[in-house]
């Protein structure tokens, strides 16, 4: 559920709403310019994430706010707790009239203090950390992620002289850091992965299929790159166990191996990389049959996903067919997810309750059919990183290209996104052409 305005949402019934009061820096400010123009920015926008404005107060109910917030610790982040509580309570949300700041030290001290608060929150409730700002490390690109790494060790006094929406979410992050364990900051900033994604391993240069073809030759070259580097593969059950132990944190340089559709291909090719601890996703009502998206390339038995999964690989669902999820109706929805895991767990009793949505289309109700259907975490197609704040259910994830080198998948696996487009076609050219030159 998404806050509204309070203006727009003035009914008889507007007694039994919330209202959510933002925290904001006076207008016509440097900081109020700054914090308007961060606001618009692009960023890795989460599906079920944090309010997009920082949360001073609540008003409405008091019976209702107090219930929710009756075992959190006080702070100036009990606000955004509640706010959370009451969203996924099913209890309607409205903007109100937010709450001015004299000046930018009295905001940056208010930020500060979210962060110190927000640590005590978590660990009262470490089911509230993916929707709220504490759990929002990774929900921007790679060089925002490196100034909040140089910025949140920054002296107040420095912190203090600062007029920009930059000072504001360093003074967040650097109050979480105050009150945080080594442990637990480590597990908020330092722990996280990328996920690579393959479709065909084939090389078999179709026309049409550059973007879903990896030569075989080529994806072994680009494991070993990684192998040489140090980056150590994440099976399904360790990737899946860091979501849901709140204690849990991963080593450094970690990263997942998926691939979608269950190609016979990719299948056979799997079986040479088990070290890479591959993550198969296949579509249940198509198994053993050809991928008419595709131009009907052959698609692995259950006996051949019975066999990887016996030496070591996870088998997951891609649902039942390859449709488009997002906006479906329900009874669609239970039958392409809860369907597709009766049937992948009766063929392979070994397989993992793990999704990847169809083309990573998905939507509030597909990511609430997941969790009904008792799918423990669901992969996208939207790229990034992922962390323990995260949503398990929304997983990003960056293709890898037959023309990727070495630097391509050393940046998709340390940045979790796509390589600088000027970049991607200079490295496609040149793969072309080497291609071109064999006999």
């Amino acid at each position: 559920m998404v806050a509204r305005r309070a203006e727009d949402c003035l009914t008889p019934q507007s007694t039994s709403m919330v209202f959510l009061h933002s925290m904001k820096a006076a207008p016509g400010t440097r900081l109020a310019r700054s914090l308007e123009r961060a606001a618009d920015a692009e960023r890795l926008l989460p599906l079920v994430g944090p309010f997009g404005e920082p949360i001073a107060r609540l008003s409405g109910p008091a019976a209702l706010v107090e219930e929710e917030g009756k075992d959190l610790p006080e702070g100036a982040a009990k606000a955004e707790a509640v706010a959370v509580r009451l969203r996924r309570r099913g209890v309607e949300l409205s903007w109100g009239d937010p709450d001015v700041l004299p000046g930018a030290s009295s905001y940056l001290e208010a930020s500060r203090a979210r962060g110190v608060s927000s640590v005590d929150i978590v660990r009262a409730d470490p089911s509230l950390l993916t929707e709220l700002q504490l759990g929002s490390f990774f929900n921007v690109y790679w060089p925002t992620r490196v100034v909040r790494r140089a910025l949140c060790s920054t002296p107040d006094a420095i912190l203090q002289s600062l007029r920009w929406a930059t000072a504001v979410d360093a003074a967040f992050w650097a109050g979480a850091r105050s009150a945080a364990t080594a442990d637990e900051w480590s597990r908020l900033t330092g722990s996280s992965y990328a996920v690579l994604t393959y479709h065909r391993l084939a090389g078999d240069r179709v026309p049409g299929q550059e973007r879903l073809d990896v030569d075989p030759a080529m994806f072994r070259r680009q494991l070993r790159w990684l192998r040489r580097l140090g980056f150590r593969p994440l099976s399904s059950e360790e990737l899946t166990r860091f979501h849901l132990d709140p204690s849990a944190t991963l080593p450094r340089r970690s990263f997942a191996l998926t691939a979608d559709d269950g190609f016979r291909d990719a299948v056979a090719v799997m079986h040479s990389q088990l070290s890479a601890k591959p993550q198969l996703f296949v579509n249940t009502a198509s198994v053993g049959g050809v991928a008419g998206f595709a131009d009907d390339r052959p698609l692995a038995s259950w006996d051949e996903l019975r066999q990887l999964a016996a030496a070591g690989a996870s088998i997951g669902s891609h649902a039942r067919t390859h449709g488009r999820l997002a906006h479906s109706r329900r009874q669609l929805l239970d039958d392409e997810l809860a369907g597709s895991l009766r049937e992948l767990q009766a063929q392979v009793p070994a397989a993992v309750p793990v999704l990847a949505y169809p083309h990573g289309s998905h939507d509030e109700h597909v990511r609430t059919a997941a969790i009904t259907a008792g799918y423990r975490a669901a992969f996208t197609t939207q790229v990034g990183r992922n962390g323990a704040g995260t949503d398990p259910y929304c997983l990003r994830r960056v293709s890898v290209k037959d023309w990727d080198g070495p630097l391509s998948v050393l940046w998709k696996t340390v940045t979790g996104e796509q390589v600088p487009s000027i970049w991607n076609r200079w490295a496609h050219r040149l793969r072309r052409a080497h291609l071109n030159a064999r006999p």
